[in-house]
């Protein structure tokens, strides 16, 4: 009967594990439209053999442990990408709004400038007409208005940068939480020698998605945690605890910081990456690049007309007169520009006061072609180049986003081959392991019939 026992004994290790093996791959099944999973694969041991009157007797198998499929290298890839695909993306939609602020349609600030100096030309034709005068004085204040309009758009897309920054951090703080709550499980669960799946796939997911969002870096320690890291290495979750960003003001501007609990260290454009790095690059450097131009071709124009206009003699006789608001410097011209004349007859379309003379007004209207702006550039010139640096970011920006989103397209499909979830491998393990188990009931039902007939020989 030892022996039969035996046999029982083992018929019910097999039953037992490939009903385990069905369920690994049911969980396969169930989870395989579930983000970030990673299929599960039990492996298989054979339970210590015997010595049963001078033969090894095998026992039977055991589910020594379930892992989770993994390709390290391919994790680091997706994040890195991702880091770069959310500077990419962050970008876009405050880059469109930038080519639609310097535009170059007739509506255009360069649109504005040259309708100005058409009415300077159309004055030197009827240098003493009211209307024509007037015109003047109206296109003027079109341009002002033009160059302050892009002045405070651009004021209103670094406030909306700041807006779009603020309102990712308190997501960020709960992820970064949410990461050291699963390293304190993950370490506990596998102290005790059992595979902590579901938490790693799941840690992993928020890591993804906070190398999207701030770029950071990850390191595995040997029980289990993650070390979440910044570009420049400041921690942000070391084990179960949690480091957090925080928001403070400079200014006009928004500045951030990481509270690493006794000290807080300020951050950068250069410490961060993903959309944190991208929205930070456009307002630290491209908007600025972008006003200082504005500044320097609003400044140009208000010199050069306030010099030409001044030398010349208005109607009324007046002299010196500007023509625009006097700025000392480049800094701020775009929001300092406005015509200082608020009576036509000031306008100085002669070099006298003679009643046909349209001498200034000739030299203000070829003025336009005039290659004011470092010797190379017209103000119309000038302001294409502005415009053609601007469109050619976006240009760029939308290029390396698709390219990036067609990288990680390939990258996660080349992740889903190697640990996804593949339903026509799953259905023919499961049919293997339906044999197993219909295999291992088999022999319960024969040892069962084998213990009847050694019991009826006995009665």
């Amino acid at each position: 009967m030892s022996g039969l026992s035996s046999a029982l004994n083992l018929g019910k290790s097999s039953l037992a594990t490939h009903q385990k093996l069905i369920e690994v791959a049911g969980n396969n099944i169930a989870n395989v439209n579930t983000p970030g999973y990673s299929r599960q694969v039990a492996n298989l041991a054979t339970v210590p053999a015997l010595n049963m009157r001078g033969f090894l007797v095998g026992q039977g198998v055991t589910v020594s442990s379930v892992q989770r499929e993994q390709d390290v290298f391919l994790t680091r890839q997706l994040r890195d990408k991702n880091a770069a695909l959310g500077e990419q993306a962050a970008k876009t939609s405050h880059l469109t709004e930038l080519e639609r602020i310097f535009d170059i349609g007739d509506n255009s600030l360069s649109g504005r400038i040259n309708e100005f100096f058409d009415a300077w030309q159309q004055l030197s034709a009827n240098p003493g007409g009211s209307v024509e005068r007037n015109a003047v004085l109206q296109q003027g204040a079109l341009v002002a208005d033009g160059f302050q309009t892009a002045q405070k758009d651009l004021q209103r897309l670094g406030s909306q940068i700041d807006d779009t920054l603020a309102a990712k951090l308190g997501d960020i703080n709960l992820k970064l939480q949410q990461v050291a709550d699963f390293n304190q499980r993950i370490s506990t669960v596998e102290a005790t020698g059992v595979s902590a799946n579901s938490d790693r796939d799941q840690r992993d997911l928020l890591l993804q998605e906070l190398s999207y969002t701030l770029g950071v870096q990850a390191y595995e320690n040997s029980n289990g945690t993650v070390s979440v890291q910044l570009g420049n290495g400041l921690p942000l979750v070391e084990g179960n605890r949690a480091m957090s960003l925080e928001a403070g003001q400079d200014g006009d501007k928004m500045t951030f910081a990481v509270n690493l609990g006794s000290t807080t260290r300020p951050l950068d454009g250069n410490s961060l990456g993903g959309e944190f790095k991208g929205l930070l690059s456009l307002r630290d450097e491209l908007i600025p690049q972008v006003q200082g131009q504005l500044d320097q071709l609003a400044h140009a124009l208000v010199t050069e007309v306030n010099a030409l206009h001044a030398a010349g003699t208005g109607q009324d006789g007046s002299t010196g007169v500007l023509f625009f608001r006097n700025l000392t410097n480049a800094s701020g011209a775009a929001a300092g520009i406005g015509v200082a004349i608020t009576d036509s007859r000031q306008l100085a379309a002669g070099q006298n006061a003679g009643e046909g003379d349209n001498r200034n007004a000739l030299a203000m209207a070829a003025l336009a072609e005039s290659k004011v702006l470092g010797g190379t550039d017209t103000f119309t010139t000038f302001y294409g180049n502005l415009a053609s640096r601007v469109g050619l970011a976006g240009a760029q920006n939308r290029l390396s986003q698709t390219g990036l989103e067609d990288t990680l397209v390939q990258l996660q499909n080349l992740r889903d081959s190697k640990v996804g979830v593949s339903l026509e491998e799953e259905m023919i393990n499961l049919i293997q392991f339906q044999r197993g188990f219909e295999a291992s009931a088999k022999l319960l039902t024969t040892v069962d019939e084998m213990m009847e007939t050694v019991l009826s020989i006995k009665r």
